[in-house]
């Protein structure tokens, strides 16, 4: 799903097959295309992109998979230059970003899988990781036995994470989880989350410390939700925005939640009059 970024609105293909075809795309506020990325690299017969985001200058950052050519799995976070072409790769072995975003300081966060063994039992090793383009990888926390043995699918699929101002978030819709971890703490702080019941999450953004949302929806039904944070109980609560829920056709109800930015949400509309993949700038109620 696309999702809105340091001013731009990225979209990706997940599965490319051969050198030459565009994966990344960006669009500005307008919809116009502004850039696109060619992710590929020599030899590899497929490349799945996991997840992407981009810098206030406009390079494309992509984690995903190189398949080699006798089928071993090589997963990468990518950065380009300005005109789409790779400069930069760190090799993740054993670890599958699916998620990144990138943080202030320029570092890179992702919340991913350690794998399987022979057994399909999940490997040992950190779920949270922090990368460097320089130094690769620089922090490794939450290890994959945090959670349940037999999840699945794992923690890391219906999941995002977001990087802040001052601390990166992660939500796992599979794993029930909602994580938050200032730059500067040496753990995640981890609250059990419920999502909300026969609804499936289709966009998370963040615009603050404690400052989460969800759009979920199911069978025609759904909407906006926001979390509540219970510090003793170590939970958090999705509850329906005001007026944002509801069937899929009735107006005002969300239909889509691309990003924040700012304090401001970027969300579509139901019924909207200016169409029904508009995107509109709205200040978020949390009631």
């Amino acid at each position: 799903m696309p999702h809105w970024d340091n001013g731009y609105l990225l979209s990706r293909v997940v599965e490319t097959y051969q050198a030459g075809e565009p994966n990344i795309r960006l669009y500005d506020r307008s919809g116009k295309k502004v850039r696109e990325a060619r992710i590929w690299f020599p030899e590899s017969p497929r490349v799945v992109i996991y997840s992407a985001t981009v810098t206030s200058d406009g390079r494309i950052i992509a984690a995903g998979n190189a398949q080699k050519s006798d089928g071993a799995a090589a997963p990468f976070i990518a950065l380009t230059d300005l005109t789409g072409k790779v400069t930069n790769v760190i090799q993740t072995q054993g670890f599958v970003p699916a998620n990144i975003c990138r943080a202030p300081d320029g570092t890179i966060w992702s919340f991913g899988g350690t794998g399987y063994d022979t057994h399909s039992e999940p490997n040992p090793g950190d779920t949270l990781r922090h990368f460097d383009f320089q130094k690769g990888q620089i922090g490794s926390y939450l290890p994959r036995s945090s959670f349940p043995q037999h999840l699945h699918p794992g923690p890391e699929v219906s999941a995002e994470v977001r990087c802040g101002a001052n601390e990166v978030v992660v939500y796992s819709r599979t794993a029930r989880a909602y994580l938050e971890m200032t730059y500067a703490d040496v753990a995640p702080r981890a609250y059990h989350a419920e999502p909300p019941y026969g609804l499936r999450l289709y966009g998370f953004t963040a615009s603050g410390s404690k400052k989460a949302y969800g759009c979920f929806s199911h069978a025609g039904k759904g909407g906006l939700f926001y979390l509540s944070f219970n510090d003793v109980t170590s939970t958090v609560r999705w509850l329906p925005a005001e007026g944002t829920v509801g069937l899929s056709t009735r107006s005002g109800v969300i239909t889509g939640l691309w990003g924040s930015e700012g304090d401001n949400l970027l969300v579509s509309r139901a019924e909207d009059s200016a169409g029904v993949v508009a995107i509109h700038w709205v200040a978020p109620a949390d009631k």
